[in-house]
């Protein structure tokens, strides 16, 4: 194995296979000699479900398993059904989208693949390295989505953690309509925390039945699915069903500063402040970010993920919800209620323009949000 690459990417998943698939589209692969590592190999299986929106085709559309433009929200007192256009709500499964990319990649000459865990990253005026197998591997450019260690408690940024499990669901008769998915549903006791379940309908049989919990306090795998089973059995048939695959995970939801470049190493993924802090929504924002490195490249002024003014409204969003000076469940299904929703994805995208902004955030509480902007424009 050669030493010296021109690019090197730790991780294989979502982040890594994402910017080599866009480097190749972009014609940036021609000629380099690049090295993917990633501690497990190949990724080829249903390991993660991607949901998130968008106007129009996006990179991965002939991957999107399904797709909605009208979707509902609840809590205990209200709800409302929102047609999204031109938004789409789509959701990619992850063993689709490992195969079309590893088979893109597959036929990229100058492509080499070790499974190992990398570590010691060190970065020079020329080359970056890290060690690997007990190697120093060199290369150009390093991009790392490697996770990145941070504790709430030491931290001056909000910070809640969004952690979530999924059962996919077959029942014995007709109750989904695969036409309309529920985008936030806080049916369920909130117990000073934010908790609400999302439920993606594949067809009339078949969904997808998340719990998302915006805490700190991580429930057990028995904790969450006592919750699912409550609400099934509440809100959508008291029949029989099988679950046929369950997923789980977590999202760290925050506006700390994340090191996105080092020299020649650049940080992606999670572990590059990928996620967007106030919603934890990630792939969208990430395609967006890896497109305009792949076209950038070689040259690479910032890998930024979310416009810096975001990150303002969600210091404020998520300081709100994790001092509960306002209750999630009503927050977030009020601003479905009070606004048209393609303003309330666009700028939950990162893509509103400051009219729209400026309209939203007029049909919110204004004297909490403004006050708790002001401090967290003070803290800095």
């Amino acid at each position: 194995m050669s030493i010296d690459y021109d690019i090197a990417v730790i991780g294989g998943g979502l982040a890594g296979l994402s910017l080599l698939y866009h480097l190749q589209r972009a014609g940036k692969l021609a000629g380099q000699r690049v090295l993917l590592v990633d501690a497990e190999g190949r990724k080829t299986g249903h390991d993660r479900t991607w949901s998130f929106w968008e106007r129009g085709t996006g990179p991965f559309e002939e991957l999107v398993y399904k797709r909605w433009q009208r979707v509902s929200l609840h809590n205990f007192e209200t709800g409302c059904t929102c047609d999204l256009r031109p938004y789409a709500y789509k959701v990619i499964l992850s063993d689709a989208f490992y195969a079309h990319v590893n088979a893109v990649l597959d036929g990229v000459g100058g492509v080499t693949r070790v499974r190992g865990k990398a570590s010691e990253l060190q970065s020079a005026s020329e080359r970056a390295s890290f060690m690997l197998e007990g190697r120093r591997v060199t290369a150009g450019r390093v991009f790392s989505s490697l996770p990145y260690p941070l504790d709430y408690r030491e931290v001056r940024q909000p910070y809640l953690d969004q952690h979530f499990r999924g059962w996919f669901v077959e029942m014995e008769e007709d109750v989904f309509d695969p036409e309309q998915a529920s985008l936030m549903d806080f049916r369920t006791p909130q117990l000073g925390e934010t908790r609400f379940f999302y439920v993606l309908p594949f067809s009339k049989r078949r969904a997808m039945v998340e719990i998302a919990v915006f805490s700190n306090d991580h429930l057990t795998t028995e904790g969450y699915d006592a919750l699912i089973g409550d609400y099934i059995h509440a809100y959508w048939t008291q029949g029989l069903y099988r679950v046929y695959h369950t997923e789980a995970g977590n999202i760290p939801m925050t506006t700390y500063d994340y090191p996105r470049q080092h020299g020649r190493i650049h940080y992606i993924g999670l572990g590059g402040g990928a996620a967007r802090p106030s919603t934890g929504y990630t792939f969208y924002g990430l395609q967006r970010q890896l497109m305009r490195i792949a076209a950038d490249y070689p040259k690479l002024s910032t890998t930024q993920v979310w416009p810096e003014k975001h990150r303002m409204y969600d210091a404020t969003l998520l300081r709100i919800l994790e001092q509960r000076k306002l209750a999630g469940d009503a927050v977030f299904v009020d601003l479905f209620l009070n606004n048209p929703p393609a303003r309330v994805l666009a700028f939950l995208n990162g893509e509103s323009s400051l009219w729209q902004e400026l309209r939203l955030m007029g049909t919110t509480p204004i004297g909490v949000f403004g006050r708790t902007f002001v401090a967290e424009a003070l803290r800095g």
